[in-house]
């Protein structure tokens, strides 16, 4: 089946994690990705390891099921090829330092004015205005500053990083997100337009009751590990076994008769929601070592319908989940050149009963495509492609 983006093209000018995050989530609906590296690009060179075959396993993820062209931006010729490419596009998308499209002659406005239907998708650390649009910005730059490592980590730890890049992977959410709306609102106006991503304020929208709270009560929100700040016991705790996490308690009398506490029924600090969340400090040792007298499996069973519990798997264990199996919700894909070889990736989450996405095609190697793009989207000759490719104005490894 064909995906819910089929006939949509998007000219892919992103790099590093949040623009290729988001443009990946386009090639897994459907849409054809045109990813668009320099000519000087090799395998090896690109995305981080480990490499599997010469190939970056991390862009091997972010690329798949692209097209990958190879284009020297920088040269005149260079620059016609880009933009006719961008003439036959819905969509560009780009995650590089403020103004860089411009002086490269690939800005929105010079865009705009050939293909007014375009739709301009930019994603930054700090968006396109403002004190800090000219900073650079990484995912642990964004978590810092969005005031999301000041409320992750133990109380008395100091601030961490989440141990995903979700600064990144947020931004490309939400890039993808405003493409998706804008090629909506382009059904009824006929006309295109620009999108500014921050990575800073993606995650801020993200921060739950933080911000809100503060500004409701001008309560200063803390790190406090694993808890949560309004409810007791919601937090993990170490099992004879492992690790599980708890998340409130439906009925109080039961969960304290299961774990052998049934004293703190009528313990004072620890009759109401309220009165526990006071008096956390007294309660989680108590609940820590009756924890510790049986596997999180048997507590799991113990407490259902009392309270919500999850185990806390290891990246193996969630990988080998018979739920995630059952769901198909990680794709295996080949290893190009190794047939032996297979890599493991998570698929969309987004599932759709008629137009579902698809992924199961590997990452491309650096300027696969090249020639097959010009030839079919822009009817190049192969004369004008060898012309092309002499001068180094583009890099093709295919043969069309």
């Amino acid at each position: 089946m064909a995906g819910p983006l089929t006939g949509i093209r998007v000219l892919d000018f992103t790099h590093a994690l949040a623009g290729p995050f988001g443009t990946m989530i386009m090639t897994d609906l459907g849409a054809e990705v045109i990813s668009v590296k320099q000519v000087d690009a090799r395998d090896g060179t690109l995305g981080n390891g480990p490499f599997v075959n010469g190939r970056s396993t991390y862009r091997f993820s972010l690329d798949r099921g692209k097209k990958g062209v190879q284009i020297d931006l920088k040269k005149p010729e260079g620059l016609k090829v880009a933009l006719r490419l961008a003439d036959k596009s819905d969509v560009i998308a780009e995650n590089f330092s403020v103004g860089a499209m411009e002086r490269l002659g690939l800005g929105y406005v010079e865009v705009s004015k050939r293909n007014p239907r375009i739709i301009y998708a930019s994603c930054t650390g700090f968006g396109q205005t403002g004190p800090y649009a000219n900073l650079g910005a990484l995912d642990i730059i964004v978590q810092a500053m969005s005031g999301l490592m000041s409320i992750t980590g133990e109380a008395d730890g100091r601030p961490m990083r989440v141990g995903a890049s979700v600064g990144d992977t947020l931004g490309g959410t939400y890039l993808a997100l405003g493409v998706l709306s804008a090629l909506y609102e382009r059904e009824r106006s006929g006309v295109g337009q620009r999108l500014d991503v921050s990575m800073m304020e993606s995650l801020m929208y993200n921060m739950e009751n933080a911000i809100i709270r503060h500004s409701a009560t001008g309560e200063l929100p803390t790190r406090i590990g694993p808890r949560h700040p309004l409810i007791t016991p919601f937090q993990t705790f170490e099992t004879a076994d492992g690790w599980m996490a708890i998340a409130g308690v439906r009925d109080w009398e039961a969960f304290c008769t299961v774990l052998g506490i049934e004293e703190l029924t009528e313990d004072e600090r620890f009759i109401r929601g309220p009165i526990r969340n006071e008096h956390h400090g007294d309660l989680e040792p108590i609940l820590m070592e009756a924890f510790k007298e049986k596997p999180t499996a048997e507590w799991m069973e113990l407490l259902k319908g009392i309270t919500l519990t999850g185990p806390v798997n290891t990246i193996e264990q969630v990988m080998n989940d018979p739920h995630i199996k059952e769901r198909g919700a990680i794709a295996t894909l080949p290893v190009p050149g190794l047939e032996e070889r297979s890599i493991k990736v998570p698929i969309i989450p987004t599932r759709l009963s008629r137009t579902p996405a698809v992924v199961d095609t590997p990452a491309p190697a650096v300027g696969e495509h090249t020639r097959h793009i010009l030839s079919s989207v822009l009817g190049m000759s192969v004369d004008e492609m060898e012309v092309l490719e002499r001068d180094e104005v583009i890099r093709s490894t295919d043969e069309a």
